[in-house]
């Protein structure tokens, strides 16, 4: 079979960049340009459950694996396809290592790996994605330019790495290019929302071979390399993580002593299930967690203004209520306290995002203790505050001051009012967390 260009160019690369022999399958080799694979056949495919995006476009080049441990761990059915980003000389690092390595581990020719300046500070994870288009990104695919010595035509060329990644060992979690504050979807297959998977766990993920796309040098680069100057907009907000479901762990039985392959379309597609991809295993998570996050919004401005309401209506009306004195005290205690406590969590967490140190999980738990204390606290003066206000209200009356059962109207139906949305508010977040569990 004749051999294409694209695949000709890139094994010219790889000679000129001097790539281990001893480290390549020739055999397992897998060209995805439009000559080898043609526009007939389907851009996604099902592997242990997921969904695999054919690396349209691009060649495989196949890494030598261990047999012994893919054989063990069942990982071409059971491991899910992913992609990593990267230069030509940290694959040729990482397929040397026969692993991804995390940041501050020393390779074997003793240099200690930092997290790059552009990146997010205190990510101490393998970052790995679902979707080729976004390892292709310029900040994560690097692109070399390179003269083909048989021709003397210039091409440019991409790098990223094809790897199987244990499915109970991803964390998956938003892009981080800005790309949804431009409203810009990167990948038609999974949503903005999980194109990043993340682990601390090396031997997770296995490399099985370099991709390199191959264009000639008129050729437009699609990898929206914009996208990633907007790295430092995004670096410190919050991202919701999600847990990809574990797979069943395969038996000693169900395991094939015979060595496999990397898996070509014809292997991957008789192994392929009807089953969920993880864009419709998003899709449910995430209209959950849009609801509580509304919920918590709501909570949030409640929580706000409320005690600047207590604390002016308690201390204009401090003297007005003979009937019962500590429901106004009840009023300013309440307000002085939710600005005090809201403001420290405020300024501790803002002083904890401007530093953006190894002190940011300090500062996160210092800020969860006290919001623990603050919720401790409101819901003992809640019960107490009930105590007073809610018997009160059999003979309270708003016309005769000169009695004792008077209470000015204005500052009883408020704090009778504020009860019954704290009780409100604590409704909702039990539901919260009750649609969370469920």
């Amino acid at each position: 079979m004749t051999e294409c260009e694209q695949s000709r160019v890139g094994r010219e690369f790889l000679d000129s960049v001097s790539w281990p022999t001893l480290l390549r399958r020739p055999a397992h080799d897998q060209c995805y340009c439009h000559q080898c694979y043609s526009s007939d056949l389907p851009d996604t495919l099902t592997v242990a459950g997921y969904t695999y995006v054919i690396p349209r476009g691009w060649s495989r080049f196949a890494v030598s694996v261990d047999e012994d441990f893919f054989n063990h761990h069942n990982v071409w059915k059971t491991w899910l396809n992913c992609y990593h980003g990267t230069s030509i000389d940290n694959a040729r690092s990482c397929v040397e290592h026969r692993q991804l390595l995390l940041p501050n581990d020393i390779t074997m020719y003793g240099k200690k790996l930092e997290i790059r300046e552009d990146h997010i500070p205190g990510e101490q994870y393998v970052f790995t994605t679902p979707s080729i288009k976004y390892a292709a990104l310029g900040c994560y695919g690097h692109t070399y330019d390179f003269r083909s010595p048989r021709d003397s035509k210039l091409y440019t060329i991409k790098v990223v790495l094809q790897c199987k990644q244990k499915p109970d060992s991803i964390i998956a979690q938003p892009e981080t290019v800005g790309a949804r504050e431009r409203e810009i979807k990167i990948c038609p297959h999974f949503p903005n929302e999980v194109l990043e998977w993340k682990t601390k766990h090396r031997s997770s993920v296995m490399i099985y071979g370099l991709l390199l796309q191959v264009k000639g040098e008129d050729a437009e680069d699609d990898s929206n390399l914009s996208l990633c100057q907007s790295i430092s907009i995004t670096e410190n907000q919050p991202h919701e993580s999600i847990i990809i479901p574990p797979q069943s762990a395969p038996s000693n039985e169900n395991v094939d002593n015979n060595p496999k392959s990397p898996p070509s379309n014809q292997a991957i597609d008789n192994n392929s299930k009807p089953t969920r991809s993880i864009a419709s295993t998003y899709r449910s998570k995430w209209a959950s967690m849009s609801r509580k996050r509304a919920a918590l919004l709501i909570i949030l401005v409640v929580s706000t203004f409320l005690p600047i309401a207590a604390l002016i209506i308690g201390q204009i009306y401090k003297n007005d209520c003979p009937m019962q004195p500590w429901i106004p005290r009840w009023l300013i205690i309440f307000g002085a306290m939710g600005l005090a406590g809201f403001g420290l969590i405020f300024i501790t967490m803002s002083i904890t995002f401007q530093r953006c140190s190894k002190d940011t999980e300090v500062g996160n738990d210092i800020s969860s203790y006290m919001f623990c204390l603050l919720i401790l606290f409101f819901l003992a003066w809640l019960i107490a505050g009930s105590v007073w206000i809610f018997p009160a209200n059999l003979e309270v009356q708003f016309n005769e001051t000169n009695k004792k059962t008077y209470c000015h109207k204005t500052l009883y139906k408020f704090a009778f009012g504020l009860s019954l949305v704290q009780y409100s508010l604590i409704g909702v977040l039990i539901c919260c967390c009750l649609g969370n569990v469920f």
